[in-house]
């Protein structure tokens, strides 16, 4: 609560978030100048495809689809971008460059708007069609979620304002991991893409409930209560990583409490396991495997070996009264001392006939 008796909103650092070292993605800066560097990747990927005998092989773009996953998590956690583009709505990224290619930055490249290139031009979302939150997480909790769809860079960036608007200042750059990213190749080029990812944002709504039974009492939200939200992302990229289809799924019903301790355990419990992933693929961690490997195959070898002179030690008698343990115990350590040390070990019987025939 602040001064005033109003609830904070939930904060989080965006921009450090995706451009962090684990993230996978480079830094992002507010104007999220991405337009030059994906232009090149999307040569290289035109000039990766191959012809032969009648079929045509596509560059794997299947870490570029990861890199557009979180650059649109980034978007849904910075409605700004959108605004951009609503403002201002050239049709295409290509007219958008040409109406604006006096606007440069000191590098002489234009700042382009994220969604641009997130989305592909003819790119299609479905979404909410809820104006209100009293609409989408109370009437919408009994009837059902009515949709609506909208094509084209323009339109879908009001239809993302629209939605985003009912979940203010949601931080969604809350990757589930695993099971992150399924990503399918299919034929043309394409990706069909499942992901998951958690919403995180102050409950600021207050309306009277609705019959729906589905919350305990001890669940019940409260203006200023940290929630969150699971939204399963489904969506087709073309060739070169860029979205052409776009439709969230998720519970409305299944909104829970959350505190900001937790997320900042998940959060750090997420970095830790990102890190550990990149540390296992790297050259040190191989070295260390692959010595790991060898030590254990000797560690057995040479379990092996003592037992094998245990059993030597042993063979070919057959006690006339039961093995001491003590006994027992004695021979142990001989073998082990004699596996130490390398040497050859000889039977009992063995010893006997060496020692008369010398």
């Amino acid at each position: 609560m602040n001064g005033n008796g109003h609830p904070q909103p939930y904060e989080f650092h965006r921009t450090q978030e995706l451009g962090s070292p684990n993230s996978g993605v480079a830094s992002v800066s507010d104007s999220m100048e991405y337009s030059e560097a994906f232009s090149a990747d999307q040569e290289s990927h035109v000039a990766a495809s191959s012809v032969t005998a009648g079929l045509t092989s596509y560059y794997d773009a299947t870490r570029t689809v990861h890199e557009m996953h979180l650059a649109l998590l980034f978007l849904l956690s910075n409605p700004d971008e959108f605004h951009k583009v609503a403002a201002n709505p050239p049709p295409t990224l290509s007219d958008w460059n040409n109406e604006y290619s006096d606007e440069a930055t000191a590098d002489g490249t234009v700042a382009t708007p994220l969604p641009y290139v997130v989305f592909a031009d003819d790119a299609e979302v479905v979404l909410p069609q809820a104006h209100t939150a009293s609409q989408l997480f109370g009437i919408e909790r009994v009837e059902g979620i009515e949709l609506e769809a909208a094509a084209g860079v323009p339109a879908l960036s009001q239809l993302f304002l629209r939605w985003l608007a009912l979940m203010p200042g949601g931080d969604h750059l809350n990757i589930i991991d695993p099971p992150g990213l399924t990503v399918m190749r299919i034929a043309g080029g394409r990706y069909r893409v499942t992901a998951a990812h958690r919403v995180v944002w102050t409950w600021m709504n207050e309306f009277a409930p609705l019959g729906d039974s589905s919350q305990d009492n001890d669940d019940q939200l409260q203006v200023g209560d940290l929630v969150t939200m699971t939204i399963v992302d489904v969506f087709e990229t073309d060739n070169n990583g860029k979205l052409l289809s776009y439709c969230p799924t998720f519970d409305n019903r299944a909104i829970h409490k959350t505190t900001q301790a937790t997320e900042m355990v998940r959060r750090s419990s997420s970095k830790l396991f990102s890190s550990i992933q990149q540390a296992s693929k790297s050259n040190a961690a191989h070295k260390m495997n692959q010595a790991a490997s060898q030590l254990t195959r000797v560690t057995v070898a040479a379990a092996r070996h003592m037992a094998e002179s245990v059993r030597h030690q042993w063979q070919g008698q057959t006690p006339s009264k039961p093995v001491d343990a003590e006994e027992f115990e004695n021979a142990l350590n001989a073998a082990e001392e004699r596996a130490s040390e390398g040497q050859t070990y000889l039977s009992r019987e063995d010893s006997s006939s060496e020692g008369g025939s010398r």
